[in-house]
């Protein structure tokens, strides 16, 4: 699954450079409908919003659950076309397992840091592509049984800090609104003789409201 994801980035990849190689006036002579010649845009752009979370570890017993996140991100536009996009995002991760005649549960905490590159084919319509630097805060291990639960927090090395990469399809709407959703994956050798590990993969939806942007040019 995961050579999978590698091909549908490099593909995503390809056809994004290829919109940013075609420049806004070719894009409007294809479509009829890219952005407007003439039509004035924001260099600087900040939003933010929540996010729900569905990444399961690459575990083949494992199960995910869903969690609720939040990011914030600025925006700076290279042309009509294209920008770039950084922040930071508040990102749980949780998903089930089953021990012996019990469930176990992981709870996961990270702030992930995205590199974004943003292509804007049409005025509504925006896909993205990068790289996340995923920041490891701290983690939980529940085991339920029957009525019984117990939770453990996790030393420090079991979990830790990795890369992924994302690719994400948007829409814009009501001039200061942006759903959008991702598919990302995240990579960190583990140690052979443990049972956890830090690789992750999954769906996010995410609804954000521009709070500011910068004067039109």
């Amino acid at each position: 699954m995961f050579n999978y994801s590698k091909c549908l980035f490099i593909v995503f990849l390809f056809i994004s450079t290829n919109i940013v190689a075609q420049g806004g006036a070719l894009l409007f002579q294809q479509y009829n409908r890219g952005p407007g010649l003439g039509e004035s845009y924001s260099k600087w752009s900040l939003y933010g919003g929540p996010e729900i979370n569905r990444i399961n570890a690459t575990l083949s017993t494992s199960s995910p659950t869903l969690t609720v996140g939040a990011l914030i991100h600025l925006e700076y536009r290279l042309s009509k076309t294209a920008g770039l996009v950084t922040g930071a995002n508040y990102t749980p991760v949780s998903y089930t397992f089953p021990i012996l005649d019990s469930l176990g549960k992981h709870r996961l905490k990270y702030i992930s840091i995205p590199l974004f590159l943003r292509v804007h084919p049409t005025k509504k319509v925006s896909l993205n592509f990068g790289a996340l630097y995923n920041l490891y805060l701290k983690g939980t291990k529940i085991v339920s049984f029957e009525d019984t639960e117990t939770i453990s927090p996790y030393e420090e090395g079991v979990f830790s800090n990795s890369f992924g990469l994302v690719v994400q399809a948007g829409y814009h709407f009501w001039q200061q609104f942006y759903g959008y959703v991702n598919y990302r994956w995240a990579k960190k050798t583990s140690p052979l003789t443990q049972a956890e590990t830090n690789n992750s993969k999954g769906l996010q939806l995410g609804l954000t409201y521009t709070f500011w942007s910068s004067s039109k040019r």
